[in-house]
């Protein structure tokens, strides 16, 4: 398959637009259907649709870090003075530790790369 700067595109595809499109058919599906249904019914199925949301928010997010890591300047993305770069610590954030937590640290390293800081950091 082809790569985009060391990201395959059937990357892109797995964690950006397939998730995309099932994330919006399914809240697609929750407000058209939930007109017909009693309060009770609009509350369970509101809570399914928020539990299944959370896996495919978290592709989302790494998709999102994956187009910028194919679609970011190389005079951008060669400025990180840690190791792994920024990009590839958000992504092993976000696998280990989840949505919220691992893009608060990723953001919180990102926020870190100025001259005094640098090396290896892993999450």
């Amino acid at each position: 398959m082809k790569n985009i700067r060391e990201v395959r595109v059937v990357h892109l595809f797995t964690y950006l637009v397939i998730p995309l499109i099932v994330f919006s058919a399914m809240w697609t599906l929750f407000f058209v259907l939930n007109d017909n249904f009693g309060d009770s019914i609009k509350y369970l199925s509101l809570c399914v649709c928020l539990v299944a949301s959370y896996p495919l928010l978290r592709r989302i997010a790494v998709g999102a870090v994956l187009a910028y890591k194919a679609f970011a300047p190389m005079s951008v993305r060669n400025e990180c003075r840690f190791t792994p770069s920024c990009s590839t610590y958000m992504v092993m954030a976000i696998n280990k530790y989840g949505l919220f937590r691992g893009v608060y640290k990723g953001i919180r390293r990102i926020l870190r790369c100025k001259p005094p800081n640098g090396g290896e950091d892993y999450p």
